[in-house]
């Protein structure tokens, strides 16, 4: 089993509760390829995908 980036998780949590917080968006509508965009492509969608799950 592929190791979590357990940093990775903590960015993504933080986004997320920045992302409600501002109304801008609900959470549960937050795609892994909607933070790709948001994070100008940076983190590969495979891996944004693996700590989305964890969450």
């Amino acid at each position: 089993m592929k190791e979590i980036n357990q940093e990775l998780v903590a960015r993504l949590r933080e986004f997320i509760e920045d992302e409600a917080r501002s109304c801008s968006m609900d959470p549960a509508l937050i795609t892994p390829e909607y933070v790709f965009r948001m994070w100008g492509g940076m983190v590969p969608i495979e891996e944004i995908e693996e700590a989305m799950k964890t969450l």
